[in-house]
This record gives C-alpha cells, sequence and structure tokens, in this order.
C-alpha cells in the first residue's frame, strides 16, 4: 500500500552523535511535516509496499518513504491525470481491515509519542545526553504516524476526502507541536535545574499531549462519520451567516442623507439582493440537512459484506458525488458570504466572468432543462450567486433524476424516506423562486 525504506535516515546514531540527536530528529521531522503537508486530499497517494526480507518489527520501526528520507517518491504527473478528480469512496460505515489496522497504528503511534513526550521534557531538561536518545523514540512514534497517515491515503484504503482532510490536520498537528518540543531543547531554551522556573518545555510538552489526544480520541472513524461531521459544519456555517444577516436586514435601509456611518446597513437598493443572498443561504441549509439524510438512506442500501460489488461501487460513486456538490455548496455560502458585507461592491472580475461562461454550457446539460438559472451579471458577487444556484440545482437533479439500482435490483428512490420525498418536492419548486429573487435583487442593485 505503502512504499517504505529502511535507509540511512533511521539509522542508529553512534556515541560520537549523541549531540547531534535532536538536530538529527529536528531535521527528519521537518521532512515529514513538509511531506504531510502537500498531501492532496482530492486524490488517493499510489505507491507499493516493499516488504521482501524485512519482518513486521522493522516495517513498524522504518520510514515511510514519503515521510522522512530526503529521496521522496511522489507522483508522476502521468498519474496524477489518470487519478479521478471525484474517487469513489470504498465503504461507507463498515471499516475494512485496512482502515481498521491503518486506525490502530496512529493511536500507537500518538500513544508513543504521548508518553514518551513526557520522559524527554523532564530529563532534556537537566541532561541533554538522555535527552537526545528520548528524541529518536519520538522520532519513531512520528513514524508510526506517517505510516498511518499514508495508509489511509491509499487506494486499497477507500478514504473519502473528508476523512483525509481530518487525519492529515489531525497528524500535521501532532508533528508540528513535536517540531516546537524538539526544537526547544535543541537551541537550549528549555534546558536549566529543577524548579529554576523555565516552564518553556512543559508547554510545549502540553501542546503536544492534546495533539496526541485529538488524533485519538477526536478523528473520526471511518468515512461516514468524517463526511457527516463535515456537512455537519457546513450546516453550521450556513445558520451563523444567516442570523447575521437576518440581523443585518432587520434594521432596515440605511439612511443615506445621514452624515452618520451606519455600516452595518445596507442601502435600498441592496435590500433586494441582500435578501435574495440570505434566501439562498436558507436554501443551502435545506440542501446540506438533504444531502446528509439521502447519504444515510443511500449508506443503508448498500451490502458492504459484499466488497468490490459493481452496484455498491455505484452506489458509493453517488454518495461521493452529493457529497462534493454539497462541498461547493457549503464552501459557496462562505464564498458570496464575505461579499455581502455593506457597502457591496459592483466590481467585475474579468477572468473570473471568462472562466465562468467556459463551464456554465457542461453545468446547464447537467441539469436536464428542468431548471434554467439565469445570468446574474458580472459582479464578482453575481458570480458566486450564479455558481450557488447551479450547485443547488444540480444536487436537487442528482438525488430526484439517479437511475441507480439498489443492490436488490429497486430503483434507488424507494430506499429514500418520505421526509426526502418531500424535500425534493419542496426544493425543485424553491430553487426557481430564489433564481427569480436574485435577477429581481441585481437588478436593483445595479440599475
Amino acid at each position: 500500500i505503502v512504499q517504505y525504506a529502511i535507509d540511512e535516515t533511521i539509522r542508529p546514531l553512534s556515541h560520537h552523535d549523541d549531540k547531534k540527536m535532536n538536530a538529527e530528529v529536528l531535521e527528519s521531522l521537518t521532512r515529514l511535516a513538509d511531506t504531510l503537508s502537500k498531501l492532496d486530499e482530492r486524490q488517493y497517494h499510489i505507491g507499493t509496499i516493499d516488504v521482501d526480507g524485512v519482518d513486521t518489527e522493522d516495517i513498524t520501526e522504518a520510514t515511510a518513504a514519503m515521510s522522512l528520507s530526503p529521496q521522496q517518491s511522489t507522483p508522476s504527473t502521468n498519474e496524477r491525470e489518470q487519478q479521478s478528480e471525484q474517487q469513489a469512496i470504498g465503504y461507507w460505515r463498515s471499516l475494512p481491515t485496512e482502515v481498521t489496522a491503518a486506525y490502530q497504528i496512529l493511536a500507537d503511534g500518538a500513544e508513543y509519542v504521548h508518553a514518551t513526550s513526557t520522559k524527554y521534557a523532564l530529563v532534556g531538561k537537566v541532561d541533554s545526553h538522555e535527552g537526545g536518545s528520548l528524541a529518536l523514540e519520538l522520532r519513531k512514534g512520528a513514524q508510526l504516524i506517517g505510516t498511518g497517515t499514508l495508509l489511509l491515503f491509499s487506494p486499497e484504503c477507500g478514504s473519502s476526502r473528508s476523512l483525509l482532510h481530518y487525519v492529515k490536520q489531525a497528524s500535521r498537528a501532532v508533528i508540528s507541536s513535536l517540531l516546537s518540543l524538539v526544537r526547544v531543547y535543541e537551541d537550549g531554551s528549555a534546558q536549566g535545574n529543577p524548579n529554576d522556573g523555565n516552564n518553556v518545555g512543559a508547554q510545549k510538552t502540553g501542546a503536544v499531549w492534546a495533539a496526541c489526544d485529538a488524533l485519538r480520541l477526536k478523528l473520526p472513524k471511518g468515512n461516514r462519520a468524517a463526511m457527516r461531521r463535515e456537512l455537519m459544519i457546513w450546516v453550521r456555517d450556513c445558520n451563523e451567516s444567516i442570523e447575521e444577516f437576518d440581523e443585518m436586514l432587520a434594521l432596515g435601509p440605511r439612511d443615506d442623507d445621514d452624515d452618520g456611518e451606519e455600516e452595518e446597513q445596507f442601502s435600498e437598493s441592496e435590500m433586494k439582493i441582500a435578501r435574495a443572498a440570505v434566501n439562498i443561504m436558507k436554501c443551502s441549509k435545506n440542501i446540506l440537512g438533504l444531502v446528509l439524510k439521502v447519504c444515510e438512506c443511500v449508506g443503508e442500501s448498500l451490502d458492504e459484506s459484499q466488497a468490490g460489488d459493481q452496484k455498491n461501487n455505484e452506489l458509493l460513486q453517488l454518495i461521493t458525488n452529493m457529497h462534493e456538490v454539497a462541498r461547493r455548496i457549503g464552501e459557496g455560502v462562505t464564498n458570496f458570504g464575505v461579499m455581502l458585507y455593506p457597502p457591496l461592491e459592483a466590481s467585475i472580475n474579468e477572468e473570473e466572468v471568462e472562466k465562468w461562461q467556459s463551464t456554465k454550457a457542461s453545468k446547464t446539460l447537467r441539469l436536464d432543462g428542468e431548471i434554467g438559472i439565469p445570468s446574474l451579471g458580472s459582479t464578482s458577487l453575481g458570480l458566486q450567486l450564479e455558481h450557488q444556484l447551479h450547485a443547488l440545482a444540480e444536487c436537487v437533479m442528482c438525488i430526484k433524476n439517479s437511475k441507480l439500482t439498489t443492490a436488490r435490483g429497486d430503483s434507488i428512490q424507494t430506499c429514500y424516506s418520505n421526509e426526502v420525498n418531500d424535500a425534493v418536492k419542496k426544493l425543485m419548486a424553491a430553487i426557481p423562486l430564489r433564481c427569480q429573487d436574485s435577477v429581481d435583487g441585481v437588478t436593483s442593485w445595479c440599475a
């Protein structure tokens, strides 16, 4: 799954290198941090395990080639082009053996780092030699975390983009905190005598503990948990934006003749477009909630005991596609929300307009002519609202018109709950209304 290398990077340091232990471990951790930062959450890391002549213990203690070795192997341009932009997840609820193993490696690494960092901070303060030896132990824990992360990034684990995001975030936090801890002992700022009041090492150790606990206890377990967490975060963001801008709208239009600065109020001409944008936020929140329910319905129809089954793969692809459109919706609320603070700017980005025009035709085709999304002009805000309306329509159409069947051969729509079917009907009627509101709002604003 992941290519391993046992090379000079992890060789035991000789006695005369004792003073350089912290520096060399710091260098290794820096390479690991750099590699983790470059992992692309939108695609898997493609590699193979090279374990000929290497036993399990050696592999556990080894460093993934991408992690700590100075010569890192990265996918070629052709490999990147061959990878799907929206690679289907490999499972929904039941964790495959490979995924369970990866989580165990991450947990083992976090526990090892947590325990060793305590010893390292206590001993390293008064004995640089012993502290340097413990730095090597910290590196072993970091190797485990790097290995577990790369396993989850492998195609065999079938991780969702959401899960890859959270595991990358959590593992980088541990490595970053380790870097800060080792650095203060490497430069001597944390060293001294017991009870001398220098608590720099203790503070850095506390940060390591917090990062390790987050990796062990807060990392979502599997695709379903990770994807649901992202959806709920987007819903929360929608609620916060709706509440904020509803309060602004409740203030009414500002008096342009008043010399006082009313920065939190829209002008009379801005009120319609602002209200239309808030209504799109509300529609976005409802569709995100719908996706949450549909993913559960489709997930329940899966027969995950039949790994690799064609029908399962198609349903997993549907969940993946719906979640990716939901991502555009969730992130889109933030994108046009930041443009909604008064006074509104009617600026035009020609490059953005050209790019949108070149992709609009394909998006219109995906709507099958059932919902027509109007042009909302060339302003940055208008373009963002138009983007959002397309994403909303595309998501509902994906749910309504899917031709897939369940593992039992029934139409996928038969697994939808009554609540889902009712929501689809209401949203199919609501989106054209939001489109008309937006046209009226842009006309009033730009007149």
